[in-house]
Formats: structure tokens, C-alpha cells, sequence
């Protein structure tokens, strides 16, 4: 494939990711990974290579946009940094373990983890309000919090999303308000981006079947083209989820992350 058809594939494949995670309101790499899968063996990445790559190139992206909400939700004071201290070693320590399990995982097992994930959240998201309600102090809760950050840090890093889709959930279910949630968590998914998407780079270097533009299991033209276009349409996303009502955007959600499982699994 010549370059200008390489830019112009990921550079659509980075407004679709920028629209649907606006419109959504969730995390590109939920929306980045299955999309990657699709467009990466198109460049010649091969099928052993594809969903680790994907989940890769997907962390580093999330820098960038998690990087870009902790601005914002800082701006706001809606970032708990104690809360963010107390669950950084555990995420450090468990995003540079996901994502070097993730590297060694056999692709089809690594491919029906995330089509897993995609499943569970799904329910969650259309479900979930019948089931989870607040249970816990926050305050009560801080001597563990690292080992919280441990487990989400390294299953976000293995299937390549900022952690934000678990842990504000699960703030929220300690009782802690939500923009403060929300706030917190981005703060943590940007960490949980760079030591994941670090430890895919560096696992991957040295390789000799990964394919040109490469660095380690990042490929860095839909790395590029998933950042210039993301950052520029996902307003255009979230003001589009002004004209739906909420219901409507959380059916819609729960869709596309059957879609993203469904996609996954039929792969296998």
C-alpha cells in the first residue's frame, strides 16, 4: 500500500474513533482496538502480530487524550490526587505486567480476552444500574486502593484501553461523586497509557516481522493518523450526544461494544 493510501486509511480510521468515543462518551480503545484490527492486515501486519499491535499502538494514543481530559477535569478540581498517589504503584506495576503478558499471550487467546471484555461491559453498561449501587466508604477504602490499581492497570494495558472504563465505575460504586469519579480516573488511564504503551514498545523492539514504521508493537501511522483525526472530531461526537437523550446513547453504547465483541470472536 503507497503512503498517501496509508494516511488517508488511518486517518478515516482516526475520525471514527475520534466520532463514536465523543459520541459515546468512552475511551478510543475500546473503539481503536477492533477498528485497527480490521485496517492493520490491510498494510501487510501479520495475523499473529494484528491484535497486539493494535492494543499497542492503541495505548499510546490514549496518551494524548487522557493527557487532554486530565487538563480539563484539573482545570475543574476533579481530580482526587490522594486518591491517584494511593493507586499509582499498583498501576504502574500492573500496566507494564498486562502489557507484557499481553505480548506473549498467543493472538487468538489475546483476541477473545478483549472480545470478552467488550461482552462484559456491555452488559454492564445497559444493565448495570439495576445491580451496582454504592456500597462502600471511599475513605474506608484507601489502604487498598493500590491493589485496586494493580488489577485494573493490568487488564487495561492487556487489551489496551486507559482504565478509566473500569475504575470510574468503580469509584463511583465506593460512593464517590461522579465527575470526581471520572476526573480521577482519567488521571490514572493517562499513567496507565504510558507504562502500558512503554512496555508494548520496548517488548517489541528488535522484532524483525513487524512491519516498516514500526516502533516495538506501536505503528506509528495509525498512531499519527488516530491522534491528528481523534483529537479533531470527538467534539463533533459529543455534540452530537447533545440531541439524544441518555437512555438512547447508553443503548447505543452497549451496541457498539456487542459489535466490538462480536467482531472479535467471529476472528477467532
Amino acid at each position: 500500500m503507497d503512503f498517501v493510501s496509508l494516511a488517508i486509511l488511518f486517518l478515516l480510521t482516526g475520525v471514527v474513533a475520534g466520532i463514536l468515543a465523543g459520541f459515546l462518551g468512552i475511551g478510543g480503545g475500546l473503539v481503536v482496538v477492533p477498528l485497527l484490527t480490521i485496517s492493520l492486515p490491510l498494510v501487510g501486519v501479520q495475523q499473529e502480530n494484528v491484535i497486539t499491535m493494535a492494543i499497542g499502538t492503541s495505548l499510546a494514543t490514549i496518551i494524548f487524550t487522557a493527557m487532554s481530559s486530565l487538563i480539563a477535569h484539573q482545570k475543574r478540581a476533579n481530580i482526587i490526587w490522594p486518591a491517584v498517589f494511593s493507586l499509582f504503584p499498583g498501576i504502574m506495576l500492573g500496566s507494564m505486567l498486562g502489557a507484557a503478558i499481553g505480548t506473549q499471550i498467543a493472538s487468538k487467546s489475546l483476541t477473545l480476552i478483549f472480545g470478552c471484555f467488550c461482552t462484559f461491559l456491555a452488559i454492564y453498561t445497559l444493565f448495570g444500574d439495576k445491580w451496582f449501587k454504592p456500597k462502600w466508604d471511599y475513605n474506608s477504602s484507601r489502604n487498598w486502593l493500590s491493589l485496586v490499581g494493580f488489577i485494573i492497570g493490568g487488564g487495561s494495558s492487556m487489551v489496551g484501553i486507559g482504565g478509566g472504563t473500569l475504575l470510574g465505575p468503580w469509584l463511583i460504586w465506593l460512593g464517590l461523586e461522579a465527575k470526581r469519579a471520572v476526573g480521577t480516573s482519567a488521571a490514572c488511564g493517562f499513567f496507565i497509557a504510558i507504562f502500558g504503551s512503554a512496555s508494548y514498545l520496548i517488548t517489541g523492539v528488535g522484532l524483525t516481522d513487524l512491519p516498516e514504521y514500526s516502533l516495538g508493537y506501536i505503528y506509528l501511522p495509525a498512531f499519527w493518523g488516530i491522534i491528528i483525526m481523534s483529537m479533531l472530531t470527538a467534539p463533533l461526537g459529543a455534540k452530537m450526544a447533545s440531541y439524544f437523550a441518555p437512555k438512547t446513547i447508553k443503548i447505543c453504547l452497549g451496541l457498539a461494544l456487542f459489535t466490538a465483541a462480536s467482531k472479535m470472536f467471529f476472528s477467532l
